[in-house]
């Protein structure tokens, strides 16, 4: 029976779709998840479309994000951010504002749900934590 368990835990954590759904850092520190990003950024959502599968990814939803302000990271006027269609999915809203600490997966940036990404209505505390981080890193930046 014990090895029973043990396959279909095996099984649980080596499914793809099961694994990127699931919380797995340690640090979902403002801080923490700050200083892992590739950027860091409030923005608008200005359209979406579905994305089929690839080979390196599942199907998802792929959004338009008009850049408001960036704090981390060289941002353009607008991203592409994906969300796939799994227990991992960072759904977005049409016209909705968020604070959004974003990640590379495969070619494409994304936002970790487990993380501080969200509506910036619902996240000042986040956003001014933001701030004072995006305020200190630039600050002790060296001129060239």
């Amino acid at each position: 029976m014990r090895v029973v368990w043990l396959f279909a835990l095996f099984a649980v954590l080596c499914s793809p779709q099961v694994a990127l759904g699931v919380c797995v850092l340690g640090d979902y520190s403002v801080g923490g998840e700050f200083e892992r990003s590739v950027a860091v950024l409030i923005g608008t959502v200005v359209s979406e479309r579905a994305t089929p599968e690839s080979k390196d990814l599942y199907e998802g939803v792929t959004y338009t994000v008009k850049v408001d302000e960036s704090f981390r990271g060289h941002a353009p006027a607008t991203v592409e951010l994906f969300s796939e269609n799994s227990s991992g999915r960072f759904p977005m809203a049409k016209g909705e504002k968020y604070v959004l600490f974003l990640y590379q997966v495969a070619d494409r940036l994304a936002a970790d749900n487990c993380g501080n990404s969200g509506l910036v209505a619902e996240k000042q505390d986040v956003l001014t934590a933001v701030r004072e981080l995006a305020k200190v890193a630039h600050e002790s930046q060296k001129p060239n």
